[in-house]
């Protein structure tokens, strides 16, 4: 006999039951007995009879939301292991379209809409999820540090000093665009790759970046600035060279 998947809906099991009706039977008798939960409409999570949670994972949760679904910022970070907390009440996740939010189990699952398509990873046939690469989990980070729980906590993954695909990260550049993004990533990369990665990475950063001061992290109470990259850094966030004190 053929067991559920831990997450389905009814295309995933309609060899187990043909007919919808009698699929419909099975989600109501289930449901009433506990042996599955509704995560929204049409998708459903199986119960670990054990514990009387169910199996699947939030990752794997905000993966089948949607066809196109996937994830990144702070929780691919979390995801790859890298993150020094795990927010336990909200997930963010990514889909060509924005929708209302859907809370299950405490979790509060919220949408980004977005049309980039570079870097998703899926691995839905092997652990059910859709997640982009770390390159670009990193470079959505630094772009939107509040879904990533803020700067430090971007920091902090840049610390375990993973190695990076660089031609990854210039594509990255190149798709969003932004000269404040090739100042940040310019600096941080500096900061805790420095020589690991190919000069010539830093100066096509440098070659995008204007006359603009900007602040690597707003919420920053006291900077200095950084000529180099023209930005206004936290005061220990650590020196490099070129920095005017």
């Amino acid at each position: 006999m053929k067991t559920l998947p831990i997450l389905f809906s009814y295309e995933d099991v309609k060899e187990m039951y043909p007919n919808k009706e009698g699929f419909h039977s099975f989600l109501k008798r289930s449901l009433k007995n506990g042996l599955i939960k509704k995560i929204k409409r049409g998708l459903y999570a199986l119960v670990d009879r054990s514990t009387g949670c169910i199996y699947a994972t939030k990752f794997q949760i905000a993966s089948r939301l949607f066809p196109d679904s996937y994830f990144s910022y702070h929780e691919a970070i979390e995801y790859y292991g890298m993150a020094s907390q795990s927010f336990v009440s909200a997930f963010t996740y990514i889909s060509k379209n924005r929708v209302r939010e859907l809370e299950f189990e405490e979790i509060i699952y919220c949408s980004k809409k977005s049309n980039c398509d570079l870097e998703i990873i899926d691995r839905m046939n092997e652990e059910g999820v859709r997640v982009v690469s770390f390159e670009r989990a990193i470079i959505d980070s630094i772009d939107s540090p509040s879904l990533a729980g803020g700067l430090e906590e971007v920091e902090n993954a840049l610390e375990f000093g993973r190695k990076l695909d660089i031609e990854k990260v210039i594509k990255l550049l190149e798709h969003y665009n932004k000269t404040c993004l090739y100042q940040k990533v310019g600096y941080l990369f500096e900061k805790y790759y420095a020589d690991k990665i190919p000069n010539d990475f830093y100066k096509i950063c440098l070659s995008k970046i204007g006359n603009k001061v900007i602040y690597l992290d707003h919420n920053s109470s006291r900077a200095k600035l950084n000529s180099k990259w023209k930005l206004m850094v936290k005061e220990n966030m650590g020196v490099l060279p070129d920095e005017i004190y």
